[in-house]
């Protein structure tokens, strides 16, 4: 698909944290497409930059370098105003629901807030607007004069989800949404989001470590380890035959994948720092297949099946 049929195309994205210790590379030279209606899952460790890239798409962080082209426009470089009107159209879910909402705001004003900001609605209007959407997401009118410490977490999270559709974005960016739910509020978000997705034609980039349920929820994987995307491709392709060796390591715990615990295979050792990440390919220090190469020349993305690209020299 070519880059002006995309919702969002990203090309050489860097940010980088400057800590007491150095710079560290938390995205350091992302390509990534999220189509009209589809669902991106973006996997991988703790740490890995996962979550710095979502917030550097959606503006929260700067980018250094690359550039960020949302529905044709080019977002790298402007300034708040001229972001306003992207951010509409890109809203984010975040991890802690409890955090993210004002806890001195009832429901109501929480929900209200987006309309009022870009305008959306009369001021009399906002309130109906704003009972609709937490009815859509499954909670009361009447819980709009409530705060958000009255509710569980799963409740929460269902506010920060009404609040991020309220303005009918094109893209929403879930960092984490599910990870600090109970399992079975898991999966009931997983069929909220799965269901608003398809209701309003939405595209989500869906940042997760649980690997089960980026399997479910997405169309394409996309695997990212010490700041970069080491492989990406259709969830099928890369869930049956998976080519580079960290992604085949994380996803042969899967249940029914490697062929039983015998076959699953152990990362070694810990990521190395990303205050100095390693020469050549990031992934050969932990890595059994590693060859002298991989040590000195870092590995350019290939495709090896239809739409199904790894960054790794010995890939077939």
């Amino acid at each position: 698909m070519s880059g002006t049929e995309q919702l969002l195309t990203v090309r050489g994205l860097r940010k980088y944290h400057r800590t007491a210790a150095g710079r560290v590379h938390a995205v350091d030279g992302v390509d990534l497409d999220i189509a009209p209606g589809e669902v991106l899952g973006l996997v991988g460790e703790s740490g890995c930059g996962k979550s710095t890239l979502g917030r550097t798409l959606n503006g929260l962080d700067a980018a250094e370098e690359g550039s960020i082209r949302f529905q044709g426009a080019e977002l790298v470089g402007l300034g708040r105003r001229a972001l306003r009107p992207h951010r509409r159209e890109m809203q984010m879910v975040f991890q802690d629901p409890f955090g993210s909402l004002n806890p001195r705001d009832s429901i109501g004003t929480i929900l209200q807030d987006p309309l009022r900001v870009h305008a959306v609605g009369r001021r009399g209007e906002r309130r109906s607007m704003a009972a609709a959407l937490l009815e859509r997401v499954g909670l009361r009118a009447a819980d709009l004069d409530r705060y958000p410490h009255e509710f569980s977490g799963g409740q929460r999270q269902r506010i920060s989800i009404a609040r991020a559709i309220a303005l009918r974005p094109r893209l929403v960016i879930c960092d984490e949404a599910v990870s600090a739910l109970d399992v079975s509020i898991q999966a009931q978000i997983v069929n909220l989001l799965r269901s608003l997705q398809q209701e309003f034609g939405l595209s989500y980039l869906f940042i997760s470590h649980d690997l089960a349920v980026v399997g479910y929820l997405s169309d394409r994987i996309a695997v990212m380890y010490l700041g970069k995307i080491v492989e990406i491709g259709p969830k099928a392709s890369l869930l049956e035959r998976p080519r580079h060796p960290y992604t085949r390591a994380l996803f042969s715990a899967l249940p029914g994948r490697g062929g039983g615990r015998a076959e699953r295979q152990a990362l070694r050792g810990e990521p190395p720092s990303p205050l100095d990440p390693p020469q050549g390919c990031r992934f050969h220090p932990r890595c059994p297949m590693a060859v002298e190469r991989c040590r000195v020349e870092p590995p350019a993305p290939r495709e090896l099946a239809p739409g199904h690209a790894a960054a790794c020299h010995l890939a077939a």
